[in-house]
């Protein structure tokens, strides 16, 4: 098939999924729960915005095979190419390690009230938190290592 007529089925397919996703959102957004006086509880319909949800995990879900599909098809055409991705996919690797030794499940006070909070979902939320910190930090360090290289190489002309 020629490639102008691939593009064009790409983009109207990527253009129908973004269409309905922003009407299931603005249908969402006019969700206005109502509240019973009595119970003081919500007792509107909120399939608009289960709709939202089931629709964006769909294609979450979708678009991981997908890019599965597609990567794994690249890295048997051409091995050398995927050298340096993974490369980049150890030292995430490595990030997320640091993060992970850096969690503290230690559960004091109130935090075990909360209904659905064990020690697994702790870990993941703190994992994810720590993981953010340390690429912030490798982050900031590699651009002020840049900066430093720059400015040695401005000088040094």
């Amino acid at each position: 098939m020629d490639s102008k007529i691939t593009s064009l089925i790409i983009n109207i397919v990527v253009a129908i999924i973004a269409i309905t996703g922003v009407i299931l959102v603005f249908y969402a957004m006019g969700y206005a729960p109502e509240i019973d006086p009595e119970t003081e509880q919500d007792i509107a319909d909120t399939s608009a915005v289960s709709n939202v949800v089931t629709f964006s995990l769909w294609t979450l879900y979708i678009s991981l095979g997908v890019i599965g599909i597609f990567t794994i098809f690249a890295i048997a055409t051409n091995p050398k190419r995927f050298i340096p991705t993974a490369i980049g996919i150890g030292i995430f690797a490595v990030l997320v390690l640091v993060g992970y030794a850096m969690v503290n499940v230690e559960t004091t006070g109130d935090i075990m009230k909360l209904e659905g909070a064990t020690e697994g979902n702790l870990l993941m939320g703190g994992l994810g938190i720590k993981t953010t910190y340390v690429l912030v930090i490798v982050a900031i360090g590699l651009i002020l290592a840049q900066g430093v290289r720059n400015l040695v190489g401005y000088f040094s002309k």
